[in-house]
């Protein structure tokens, strides 16, 4: 097995500063990957600028919190990742809303003709094991791309980073053996923010495996931005 490495950016279809973001850190940086939001302010000047440069791989971020939800006005929970985990593993109304929103956001997914090649989630909700299970039954065991699942990493430390994927972490392990689908073997990024000076040393101790790393382009000169752009000629040195 070779070492694979993708550089992803999530919140694609947030907003159009995101979007635009996104774009130039993939035309100018080194960023592989955006994860695409449905039902959001920007979602269809995302996918327009998807189809207009195919180079940029792109998944699909399902979005449970903190957004626009696509069958529903707003979420019974707020914004707070935390309670809508919570909530959706104690409710069978909150469940029912997660089980809409999972089946609807993967119709607007593929109603736009673009391939999925990964799926993650808006503050990895998808770990939560109610919301992968609906996952595995709304897309199926015919899905060819790959899903993040990565151990997260620190930089510096290679303790858990999150809190859903700490308290699911035997559950997630399990699924991943039973699922057909191509899970990351790592994931870079979530705390702290990733630094274009240490990312070539650490790809340099990374074992053969299937390696993510996350960004969050917010402007074209935000620092996971210019941390993409600066990568673009260190990488290109090593």
């Amino acid at each position: 097995m070779a070492k694979e490495l993708i550089f992803v950016a999530d919140d694609f279809g947030m907003n159009r500063e995101i979007n635009d973001a996104i774009l130039y850190a993939h035309l100018s940086g080194y960023l592989n990957g955006a994860a695409l939001m449905m039902a959001q302010p920007a979602t269809d000047n995302a996918v327009e600028l998807a189809h207009s440069h195919p180079t940029l791989q792109i998944g699909w971020h399902l979005h449970l919190n903190d957004s626009i939800p696509a069958t529903a006005d707003r979420w019974y929970w707020g914004s707070s990742p935390a309670r809508a985990g919570f909530s959706i593993g104690l409710s069978q109304k909150a469940r029912q809303l997660m089980l809409r929103e999972v089946a609807r956001q993967w119709e607007l997914f593929q109603a736009t003709g673009l391939e999925c090649r990964f799926i993650n989630s808006h503050h990895h909700l998808h770990t939560h094991p109610f919301v992968y299970r609906a996952l595995l039954d709304v897309v199926g065991p015919q899905f060819q791309g790959w899903i993040r699942l990565g151990k997260p990493r620190a930089f510096g430390s290679y303790g858990f980073s999150l809190l859903w994927t700490t308290l699911n972490w035997t559950y997630l392990e399990r699924r991943r053996r039973l699922s057909a689908w191509r899970t990351t073997d790592t994931l870079w990024g979530v705390h702290p923010r990733l630094n274009a000076e240490e990312v070539p040393a650490i790809i340099e101790t990374l074992p053969d495996g299937f390696h993510e790393f996350l960004f969050h382009p917010r402007t074209r000169s935000c620092p996971d931005t210019l941390c993409l752009i600066q990568l673009k000629s260190s990488l290109a040195r090593s």
